[in-house]
């Protein structure tokens, strides 16, 4: 399923000719269950103003407020704005 949603956000990229100025970011943390299910839940932090800006902020938040590993995967999702 992973190889399809990738696949996907390629096609995306290569159609898609929308203004990469009028994204900002969010960033959605993965974290395993509590029977070890990878991925089964999230929650989503945001706006950023760049991915950058959101790389950094998320790093910041796993050091100071989470225990190692509880934060399983994060993604960096545009999100268009209204101009």
């Amino acid at each position: 399923m992973t190889d399809l949603k990738e696949e996907y956000y390629k096609w995306v990229e290569k159609n898609d000719t929308y203004p990469h100025h009028s994204h900002k970011w969010v960033v959605k943390t993965y974290t395993t269950g509590p029977e070890g299910e990878q991925n089964l839940f999230f929650r989503t932090f945001g706006l950023f103003e760049t991915k950058d800006e959101a790389i950094k902020w998320i790093r910041e938040y796993r050091a100071k407020y989470t225990t190692i590993g509880f934060i399983t995967r994060c993604s960096f999702e545009p999100i268009c704005e209204v101009l």
